[in-house]
């Protein structure tokens, strides 16, 4: 049995009942939202922002609430420069699932893009109060800390990101150049070379290499 459901929408929708599934939304033209999102996925990939952003929007139609589909588009309108239109959708997010951190991590680097950290940080308060024990929100915390030349505490930042999540090798290369405006070099050349080890473990040899040869500067510094 077909039965149409009127939903306020710029889009056209039908709702499709069947058996293995109570409702199958489809677009205008036929697509469902797994496919629109596959579909964006691939024309972000692909560098076609514009075109991907128009297929997140018509997956959000089909599915309103999904978190996947708003820090998505979100983070496509982050790269083409339209930080505004990210920081709405990431709002979204943020309401739909106050406990996600993808939400205000995204947000916060909306902020940092835009060169505004005292606002970023105060969104990195908002989801650490949500979610604590988030390392890329205190990973996002250091950076917007380092920007505003708070070294110190960019540092504790790093470490509290790294308690979280060890296993990042961006985390410990960011945690080396702050160590590295503090001159302490044993332990610049400690945090290039868990760097240079986790890159090596995703088979990300010059990167590795990359980071070898830093912290050989620093050791001989």
């Amino acid at each position: 049995m077909v039965r149409n459901v009127q939903i306020p929408s710029i889009f056209n929708r039908i709702m499709v009942n069947s058996t293995a599934s109570p409702f199958v939304c489809m677009a205008e033209d036929g697509q469902t939202y797994e496919q629109l999102m596959s579909e964006a996925r691939l024309l972000r990939r692909s560098g076609q922002n514009k075109k991907a952003i128009e297929a997140y929007k018509k997956a959000l139609e089909l599915n309103p609430e999904s978190v996947e589909a708003m820090n998505e588009i979100g983070l496509t309108y982050i790269h083409i420069g339209e930080q505004t239109e990210a920081i709405e959708i990431f709002d979204r997010a943020i309401t739909a699932a106050p406990t996600d951190p993808r939400g205000y991590s995204n947000k916060v680097e909306a902020y940092l893009t835009m060169g505004a950290f005292e606002e970023a940080l105060v969104i990195v308060a908002a989801g650490l109060k949500a979610v604590p024990t988030d390392a890329s929100l205190w990973a996002k915390k250091a950076r917007a800390l380092e920007s505003l030349l708070r070294i110190p505490e960019a540092i504790e930042a790093y470490h509290e990101a790294l308690k979280h999540d060890s296993e990042d090798p961006e985390t410990w290369k960011s945690l080396a150049l702050c160590l590295d405006a503090q001159e302490k070099w044993t332990e610049v050349a400690r945090s290039y070379r868990i760097a240079a080890q986790l890159h090596r473990k995703r088979g990300e040899n010059q990167e590795a290499d990359y980071c070898v040869r830093f912290a050989e500067d620093a050791e001989s510094s």
